[in-house]
Parts: structure tokens; sequence; C-alpha cells
């Protein structure tokens, strides 16, 4: 709880929230200056950056209390955390604004910086707070804290006394990474190197005494060298965590026995990087304070909203948050570039792969694109006076397949760039060692975080995660949850979607998925099973370059195209919309590809929509058939006068792996529900087995594979023998009717002669 104390309407505020208040008493603020003992990234990038042109924050490191020195070895080689986060986000906001200055960040040089301590200006006015409070999501919103504020125009005496204020802390601090270093470290070759250079560059901060140097980080060498007496014994050591063990071995190597830093470190880089390659860190997630403590942080970043008609842009969600129109310039050859990379990216997945996998590419970023739309083509079916209903629009789409083939490059880092979103989710995040309120079900956690994103009023952007689980599509939470969703015919509001990457590996019971039609009409399965060919550095070349060159302008493109497009619906184009819901977006792509004699180039991956029923347990099937005995596991009937084989349910024994989940039974349904309705292959269905029409089953493998069962089987020895003894007696019988008809003609012949 924060109470804040308003010291010019002489009034205690409790329960304050703290954003409120800044906008209550300070309009348009431009600059926040501030001195925090501790905060973090995701909260500058959150909280600050978006509110304010320019951030100046100098952050205490620790006090010299217990294990100071080693907590301050720590803070300061955890600089390789904040510069590799830019190193690896180039794009966000947060480093872009290191690199234009807007954002500068100090910390301890010596004393303790203990301050909590902000000053909030515009051109003309000031908001000045000091208390207790730390700028950390757990300070400003869970803990209990206290804040004076007070606040007029900059003429005011008080306004020159906080500026002093900051400014006696500025000068007790150093740079903790300013444009400079950052572009230094940026051009590292890989992540390795970067943090060898940053750790280079911090061991060169430190120095035993001040010597002169203003930006020194001084670490008396009285307190290091009792630092290293203390956890020279073994049994101390076993007392300290893993990243407390890494600043003791860091203090050994950086200081001598009397505490001094040591002459000698010109390889000190290299030697501590190996360290913390040795020495199992305690990950950040393990730490209360960084975990994620409000569900809101996994929502999508920057978040989509559609109003009246027209798509706008926030940072993230929440109230007071300033929205954007999603805007438009591309045109030209800029416009022929970004199509270029939308065929490209599809034929990777097409010539580069054992089988192509295009198709699934195209009908992805189709989808992606679209995603924000989605909601109002639901709502035209479920008007629409066509048998197609709001459920035949999925609300989720899964990449689904075996590992290294390419989904999680296209379904999270491509599809990340090709949108702008700041936040694709690993599924491991909902584990409750790194979300506060996750519980020891992390598909439940996930599908309850889910369920309140779908609900919440207003997004359109998808929520995109990596690496779920298949098996979250078999619980009856997930499956109650899409029902829920799908089946409610009062929302018809914008609604979300969203997108799931899945592995699934072959025998793996927690693989396995559900192929209930119910579920994979609402949930849109892509197979990526087939794994890349050709040459592997030739291969890697042109996927480096597809996310070298991937951005989101052809994605802002569309949005802007689909917002006219959705604008004035003709008759015409609400029945093609009807045979398929993607008719939009392949509209507005189609348009700009004619426009440049592209289209050629994807035509094909547009006529139809890929659907995964018509493959899915295909390769089973073929093995099962395989191994099974005919006559006992399967046998041949005659049907109406087709072919058909009998499937008993013994022989799915064979691919049970005698668990409750899996057993014969459980198994015979799972291929059973293989079978795709389109072509007719069975309906009966018994607790014995089923009957399935043999040239429609082979119509769908694409192979005479039982046809070839049948015919190497008794029942077709059988059947050809009586086949012949018909074919033999109907031939003696027609030639012993034509020699008795011989016959009779030479007696009346003779008659006639006599």
């Amino acid at each position: 709880m924060l109470e804040i104390l308003d010291y010019q309407r002489q009034s205690l505020i409790s329960d304050a929230n703290f954003w409120q208040f800044v906008d209550d008493n300070i309009n348009e603020p431009t600059e926040f200056s501030g001195v925090s003992f501790v905060s973090s990234i995701k909260f500058i990038e959150e909280e600050l950056l978006p509110r304010f042109a320019k951030v100046t924050l100098i952050l205490g490191l620790t006090d010299n209390g217990a294990n100071s020195i080693g907590k301050r070895m720590r803070q300061l080689t955890d600089r390789t955390t904040v510069v590799k986060y830019g190193y690896e986000h180039p794009e966000s906001e947060f480093t872009k604004r290191i690199l234009d200055g807007s954002l500068r960040l100090f910390f301890t040089k010596k004393e303790l910086i203990h301050t909590k301590a902000y000053l909030i200006t515009n051109q003309d006015h000031f908001l000045a707070l000091t208390g207790s409070m730390n700028l950390t999501n757990q300070a400003m919103y869970h803990n209990v804290e206290q804040l004076v504020a007070d606040y007029g125009e900059k003429t005011a005496p008080m306004f020159k006394c906080y500026k002093e204020l900051l400014a006696v802390n500025r000068e007790h601090a150093t740079d903790f990474i300013n444009a400079k270093q950052m572009v230094g470290f940026m051009k590292a070759q890989n992540t390795e190197q970067l943090e060898i250079d940053v750790y280079t560059d911090t061991v060169n901060l430190i120095k035993s005494k001040a010597e002169g140097n203003s930006d020194a980080v001084v670490v008396p060498p009285a307190e290091v060298k009792e630092f290293r007496d203390k956890y020279q014994s073994d049994d101390q050591l076993k007392t300290l965590s893993a990243a407390d063990k890494i600043s003791v071995a860091q203090t050994v190597k950086l200081f001598g026995p009397g505490g001094h830093k040591k002459r000698n470190l010109d390889q000190i880089g290299h030697e501590l990087y190996n360290l913390t390659q040795v020495v199992k860190r305690e990950t950040a997630s393990t730490q209360s304070d960084d975990k994620i403590n409000r569900e809101e942080d996994l929502f999508p970043k920057p978040v989509t909203y559609w109003n009246n008609g027209q798509l706008y842009e926030a940072p993230r969600i929440g109230d007071k948050v300033n929205l954007s129109l999603i805007t438009s310039d591309l045109a030209g050859d800029s416009l022929k570039q970004e199509l270029q990379l939308f065929c490209d990216i599809v034929h990777e997945y097409d010539n580069y792969k054992e089988v192509g996998e295009g198709w699934q590419a195209c009908d992805f970023i189709c989808y992606l694109f679209e995603a924000p739309w989605l909601w109002q083509i639901r709502n035209m079916y479920e008007y629409s006076a066509s048998s197609k209903s709001r459920e035949d629009v999925p609300l989720g789409i899964a990449l689904i397949g075996q590992g290294r083939t390419g989904k999680s490059t296209l379904g999270k880092r491509l599809a990340a760039k090709l949108t702008g979103s700041k936040n694709f989710l690993d599924a491991g995040i909902f584990d409750p060692r790194n979300y506060a309120l996750g519980k020891s079900n992390t598909n439940m956690t996930m599908t309850m975080v889910l369920k309140n994103y779908m609900y919440s009023d207003g997004p359109v952007s998808p929520m995109m995660i990596d690496d779920v689980s298949p098996n979250l599509t078999t619980r009856n939470y997930f499956d109650k949850f899409i029902k829920d969703i799908s089946n409610g015919r009062i929302l018809t509001r914008p609604l979300p979607s969203f997108i799931f990457t899945m592995n699934r590996q072959e025998g793996d019971s927690q693989s396995q998925f559900s192929i209930k039609p119910e579920m994979m009409r609402r949930l849109w399965y892509l197979s990526f099973e087939s794994t890349f060919s050709g040459n592997d550095d030739e291969r890697e070349a042109v996927l480096n370059d597809l996310l070298r060159r991937a951005n989101d302008r052809l994605y802002r493109y569309c949005q802007v195209e689909l917002a006219k497009f959705f604008a004035d619906v003709s008759d015409e184009a609400e029945m093609k919309i009807e045979k398929d819901f993607l008719y939009p977006i392949k509209y507005v792509l189609k348009q700009a590809l004619d426009h440049f004699e592209m289209y050629d180039q994807v035509a094909n991956y547009f006529a139809d929509n890929y659907d995964y029923s018509l493959f899915v347990g295909r390769n089973d099937w073929t093995m099962l058939v395989n191994q099974a005995e005919v006559g006992s596991d399967i046998s041949f009937i005659k049907q109406d006068g087709r072919l058909c084989a009998q499937i008993n349910k013994q022989l799915f024994n064979k691919v049970s792996d005698n668990t409750s989940k899996n057993n014969g039974s459980s198994m015979m349904h799972r291929y059973f529900q293989y079978l795709p309705r389109k072509y007719h292959i069975s309906y009966q269905y018994t607790n014995t087995g089923f009957i399935v029409d043999v040239a429609n089953f082979d119509k769908w493998l694409n192979s005479d594979t039982l046809q070839q069962r049948y015919e190497s089987s008794q029942a077709a020895q059988t059947a050809r023998q009586q086949d012949n003894q018909e074919r033999l007696t109907e031939a003696i019988t027609k030639l012993t009717e034509a020699t008795q008809q011989n016959q009779k003609k030479k007696g009346l012949f003779g008659w006639l002669r006599k």
C-alpha cells in the first residue's frame, strides 16, 4: 500500500496510485530524474520510457552490512545482464533510448546511495517525491511505502533545492552504461565476446582507492580482505548461494590477499566469463522481486486495439496509456521489397525442406496478419444465412511438429519481427518459479491467463506462446475455455486470438494432442514435420538473411488496408469470406502482389487453406496397416458391392504403451479420429472395431496400402479362385450350349438332305 503525503494540500492520500497522482499534479511531463536503491529493465521500459522523453536514474549498489563486498561484486558484474539485453534486443525502446542518450543510468562509486527521490518536470512546473519507495513493481504496487510530494512552478525556491539534492547524489555516482559504451559493446561478434568485453570494462572501473579518477568505483581493501578471509574455508563457502560463490571466485581473481586490486589483469575478462560457466548461477526468475507479479505483464506488448473501424497501438495494456493510430506509408519499391520478403519466407519453407511446407508457412503469416480482424469475420458468419457459424473461424493457431523443423523460427522469431511484438512468451514463463501467480499445473495457469486476456476489454493482438505442451489441448479445462469463447454468442465485441508452437515427440504420452473435430475446428493445426534439407551453410545463410530483413512494415500496411476493406464489404466479398475466412488478407496481399506482377510466386498457396485433418495420422496408419495380421487384425468383406476392411480392436494393442491414456481402446478411438470425414472412409465404430472403405482409405493415404494387403490375403486368393471357377464354369456352360446348338443344326440339315 502506497501512502503519499501531499505537502501542498496538507493531506494524506492512502492506497494511492503513483501514476495517477503524477497525472493529477503535473501536465504532460517530459523529464524524470530519480535516485532509487534498485530498479529493473522491465520497470524502466514499461513504466518510465513510455511516459517521459528523458529519463535519468541513479541506482545504489548495496549497503555495507554482511557480505557487502560479495553483493557489490555481483551487482557490478551484472552490468552484463543490462548490456546483453540491449545486444539481443536492439529494437527495444530501452536500447534505443540508451543509444540516443535520452536514458541515462548511473550507480554508486564508493559510499552507499540509499536515497529514494524523484523529480518530474515539464517546461514550467515540477513534481518532487521523496520517501521509501524504490522503482520496482513490488514497491509501487504491493509494499507498504510512504512518499512526501511537493509540486509547483520551477521559479519556486524549493525546485532549486530538489535539483541540488539530486546533484549531490550524482556526485557520488558514475555511469552504469552510457551511449558511447553501448555502441562499442554492440559491435561484439557474439554474446560470449560481449560478456568478456563488459567484464573487462567493469574491472577497469574498479579501484582500491580514488586515485583522482572521478569515474572509478572504489572497493576498500580492508573490506575485500575481510571478505576473502571469511570464505577461505569450505564450510563457509558451502553456506553461499551459487551466485555468491561466483562473487567469491571473482573477488579472489581480482584482488590479492591484502584486498588490493591485482596489477596483471590482461585476460581478466576471459577469466571472469569462464568462472560464470563453471559455477551454475541461480536464475533471476528464482528471486521474488524478479518474478512476473502481474498478469498484465504477460499480455502482448505492444497491444493493438480496434476502435471505430481503425486499429490503434499502445505500449501495453493499462489505463491512461496513450494510443496511437496504426498508419503506413509503405509504397513503391519499399512495398515491393516487403512483399518479396513475404514470398521468400514462404519459399524458405518449401525449397529447403525434405517435403515442402510452404503452404503451411503462407497460411500462418496470413492468419497472423488477419488476427486483429478475425472477430469481425466471426460475427459475419454468425449472422450469415449460410451454414457457416462463428466456430468456423479458429480462435487460435498451433504450429505443431517434431523438433528442429522450423516451428519456433517461424512462429516465434519471425512472427515477433513481422508484427513488432516484444514479448513472445515461452511456456516456461507460466511456471511458478517465473510467474508469482503461477500454479504447479503450468497448463492450467496458461489457460487461466489466456482466458483472462481473451475476455479483457478491447485488445485484438494475438497472444503468442512458444513450446506449449501438446497435451494442453486434451485437458477438459482448456476444452471448456475454447468452447465457451467460440460458442459465446454475446461475444460480438473485438476479441483477440492466440498462437502456439508445439513440439511433438513420437511415443511420448505428453505429446498427444486433441484431434477431436470440435477442437480442430477452433484451434487450427499447421503441421511442420519435415526436416530442412540441402547445404547447411547455404540454408543457414538464407535464414539469417530473412531474420535480418524481417520487420513489421508489411504488417502495418496490411492493417491499414484491412481497415479499408472492412469499412465497405460488398455482397460479393461477403460470399467469398464465407468460403474462406482468410479471404480479406489474401485479397489485400493479392492486390499488392498483382501490382508488381508477383502473385504467381504464391498463387498455389492461396487457393485453399491447409487442412491438418487430411494429413494427420497418415504415416501412423500406413505403419499400422503394414504391421497388421490379415485375418486376425484385419479382415476384408464386401458391403453394398464395395470392398471394405474390418479393423479389429486387437490391432491397436500394437501401438499401446499399456498406460491408461494409451491403452488399446483409447488408441483405437484416436486412430478412428484420424480418418477425415471428407473422404467418407468410415461411419461404423463399435467397441470391437470399425469398418473402412478400402478405396476411400487408400485415396486418403495417397497409396494402395490397404488394397495391397487385400491382394496378398487369403480372402483375395479365395475370391480370385472363386471368380476363376465361376468364369470357368461360365465358359464351359457357354461352350456346351454352343456345341448342343451346332448338333441341332447338323441334325436339321441331315433331315433336309433325306
